[in-house]
C-alpha cells in the first residue's frame, strides 16, 4: 500500500478527503485518475479550490508538482472534468 502522503501535491487534508472517499492509497488513486478521483471529492470542496485540487490529483499521478504540468496540459484537464473553458 503505497501512502498518499507521498505523492507530490497531497498533504494531510487532501490525503484525508481521498481516504473518506474511500480512496485509501496510491495504487486506487492512479486506478481511479485524476478526473474520477476529483468527482468523488469535488462535493465537500469549496468552489474556489476545486481547480487547484484537480490539478493537485493530476500533478501527483504524474509525480510532478501541479504547476509543472505544461498550461496547455492544465487548460484541457480543468475543460474536460470542470467545464470551464
Amino acid at each position: 500500500m503505497d501512502s498518499l502522503q507521498q505523492l507530490p501535491n497531497i498533504g494531510a487534508v487532501l490525503a484525508d478527503r481521498l481516504r473518506r472517499a474511500g480512496v485509501d492509497d496510491a495504487g486506487e488513486l492512479r486506478r481511479l485518475g485524476s478526473g474520477r478521483a476529483f468527482e468523488k471529492i469535488r462535493p465537500e470542496l469549496p468552489e474556489d479550490a476545486r481547480t487547484h485540487t484537480l490539478l493537485a490529483l493530476e500533478g501527483a499521478l504524474r509525480g510532478m508538482r501541479w504547476t509543472a504540468i505544461p498550461q496547455t496540459e492544465r487548460d484541457t484537464l480543468v475543460h474536460r472534468v470542470l467545464g470551464c473553458p
